[in-house]
């Protein structure tokens, strides 16, 4: 045996070099441009009084269904307004124009990883052929490389708050790996079209990829893990507050996480798991600011569903859960205004993602003027939004 060669683990740990060099990256950036690790997530200002666990069912992506007793006569309404019983519902390709088709194509050939593809969890081996773990730190540290080896664009990890997961659903593990992935921009600028809906199916299916490899990586060294939905079809967590809570970001105006590096142009999973890993820390850097004084998302949603103003008390629908002062999405006027076209697009799940003015390149200009939205009083944050409207117009209707 040649006693000069490398240890499988030596060679592992070479060929994830690249990974952690882009984590060390990603970790001077957000020192540089002042983002701030704190012991409590910053929606606790949300917070007005007891959180409840609420039912899947009031997800508004299930509350077409004649059937939910959440429902709250939303069927009936989206009925009337578009002729359509779902905004699942597709016109036949015979109805589309021609010219369409390819676009129509493209994105249902994209989201069919993303909705037929159902991940079976490989066995987990014998507790006694479990991998050791002598340090949580190290092991967390190792399961990021691995994710963004797989293709995530950034991972963080939290403690999982039972405050987070459906009240008819049990997640029992005890970690929380959340994974994010960013679009396809060139796309994205393109919304409502069917062009726009292929960035969004997108980002879901690979993500659908990266949680199961990466829960079937954890359980082959014998440990628990689980990919856990978190689309409208049937979710099992609250994956805004669990991606704040892992210190990938803030909350924002779109009721979406905002991070220092891609702004809103992010979709999130998990992966659960009782797999000993640290945990990262909320972070800070003055999202809930920048917002207030910013509407450019709520200017150009389509659908009106994004908010103006300050936050609220929740709004009188079913699908919003008590216990909370924030900005709310209007999700019955998403899904409508996706029912009402259907001859020109599926979706307008990108408009918001194209129009938000942290979404711009990490070069070394827009990294600048990151830093005084970060950094800047409200007036400079409001000379900052006008300047992205002045040079940065959005010209798609």
């Amino acid at each position: 045996m040649n006693k000069g060669r490398l240890s499988s683990a030596q060679l592992l740990e070479s060929a994830l070099q690249p990974f952690e060099d882009k984590l060390r990256a990603q970790e001077k950036f957000r020192r540089r441009l002042g983002v701030k690790q704190v012991d409590r997530p910053t929606y606790d200002r949300y917070i007005t009084g007891p959180i409840e666990r609420i039912n899947s069912l009031r997800n508004a992506f299930l509350r077409d269904h004649r059937d939910n007793p959440y429902a709250d006569g939303f069927p009936e309404r989206f009925k009337e307004r578009t002729g359509f019983d779902s905004y699942r519902d597709e016109l036949p390709l015979s109805q589309l124009d021609r010219e369409d088709r390819i676009a129509v194509s493209m994105n249902k050939a994209t989201m069919r990883i993303c909705r037929e593809y159902e991940p079976h969890p490989v066995p987990v081996p014998p507790s006694e052929d479990a991998v050791e773990v002598d340090s949580p730190e190290k092991m967390a540290r190792l399961v990021k490389k691995v994710a963004l080896f797989y293709g995530a664009a950034i991972v963080g990890i939290a403690k999982l708050d039972q405050r987070w997961v459906y009240a008819d659903k049990q997640v029992p593990e005890k970690y929380a790996i959340v994974v994010g992935v960013t679009h396809a921009l060139s796309f994205c600028r393109t919304a409502p079209s069917f062009v726009s809906a292929v960035a969004v199916m997108d980002v879901y299916s690979r993500l659908k990829y990266i949680t199961t490899q990466l829960s079937d990586f954890i359980r082959g060294m014998g440990y628990p893990a689980f990919y856990r939905e978190t689309l409208g079809m049937n979710p099992d967590l609250l994956m805004v507050p669990v991606a704040l809570d892992a210190g990938i970001g803030e909350f924002a105006r779109t009721c979406g996480v905002l991070t220092p590096e891609f702004g809103i142009d992010l979709r999130i999973k998990a992966v659960t798991t009782d797999l000993p890993l640290a945990v990262d820390r909320p972070i800070s850097f003055g999202a809930h600011e920048f917002c207030m004084v910013c509407e450019i998302c709520a200017q150009n949603c389509p659908a009106r569903a994004i908010p103006f103003g300050p936050p609220t008390d929740p709004p009188a629908s079913v699908s919003h859960n008590p216990g909370f002062r924030k900005w709310f999405i209007q999700a019955e006027k998403c899904l409508t205004f996706w029912g009402i076209n259907k001859k020109k697009w599926t979706q307008c799940g990108a408009r918001c993602i194209a129009a938000c003015p942290w979404n711009k390149p990490l070069s070394a200009w827009h990294n600048t003027v990151r830093w005084m939205a970060v950094h800047g009083n409200p007036q400079v944050k409001k000379l900052l939004v006008a300047g992205d409207q002045r040079f940065f117009p959005k010209s798609v209707d």
